[in-house]
């Protein structure tokens, strides 16, 4: 009943450390350690209000996009903490012009997983939710 009272809340560098772990294992393909980090429900939302729900969803969207775009590779440049939260600038390092560039993420903590990514990308860049959207279009038509 009153558990939210003793809910672990982590510490700045415990917060840095499950950031760096999700970039690494997304950058790796190591999706195992995603999946320590990532909630079971975690959701990813970009800018147009696109989302991916839940961690197999997440997965499968990025496995194939990093697959089709010669696995591009996140780098942060730095990481803001504010209560449960940590807001990630950084860039996503493509020889594809409409994934290259800049990337701001702004990640929600539960205790020790992420529960939210929010994605900000400028209008004529990828994000995982957006590929994810092409992809399911594609296979409609």
């Amino acid at each position: 009943m009153l558990h939210f009272l003793f809910k672990k809340r982590l510490n700045r560098k415990a917060r840095a450390n499950a950031v760096c772990d999700v970039i690494a294992g997304l950058n790796s393909l190591d999706y195992e350690a995603v999946s320590r980090v990532l909630a079971p429900d975690a959701v990813l939302v970009d800018g147009n209000g696109l989302k991916l729900q839940g961690l197999p969803a997440i997965i499968d969207a990025d496995r194939a996009f990093r697959e089709q775009a010669d696995r591009p590779q996140i780098q942060v440049d730095t990481l803001d903490h504010s209560g449960d939260e940590v807001l990630v600038r950084g860039h996503i390092d493509s020889s594809m012009p409409e994934i290259d560039g800049p990337v701001m993420w702004r990640i929600y903590f539960d205790g020790a997983q992420i529960t939210r990514v929010e994605i900000t990308r400028p209008p004529d860049r990828m994000t995982g939710p957006l590929f994810a959207a092409q992809r399911q279009g594609r296979r409609a038509s």
